[in-house]
């Protein structure tokens, strides 16, 4: 895969993480988590996607958040399960947000 290829994924991922990020923030409101939720769990799916494809380290995390998603629709111990969502879509921004390629 080319290089500027590479990065114009990662690009996309990072913002969609971020976007994961929101609504799993949003969903800490009560009952917020059920529109979150429209964006959130097809998100999970394309970062895995993007994850794959370009090979940037962030697979393991990504399918743990894939988890989560599902996981927070359990009533009161879905706040944890967002919260730990929440915990690493930022582990996954600080990797995509580093200067230096990892592929």
């Amino acid at each position: 895969m080319r290089s500027d290829t590479a990065r114009v994924l990662n690009i996309i991922q990072l913002l969609s993480e971020i976007a994961i990020l929101a609504g799993y923030a949003l969903g800490m409101i009560p009952f917020v988590y059920l529109w979150s939720c429209a964006w959130v769990i097809p998100l999970v799916f394309v970062n895995l996607i993007f994850a794959i494809v370009t090979g940037n380290g962030t697979t393991f995390k990504t399918i743990v958040n894939i988890a989560m998603a599902f996981l927070s629709f359990i009533p009161l111990l879905g706040y944890v399960f967002r919260a730990i969502g929440i915990l690493i879509s930022v582990l996954n921004i600080a990797a995509l947000s580093k200067d230096r390629p990892r592929y």
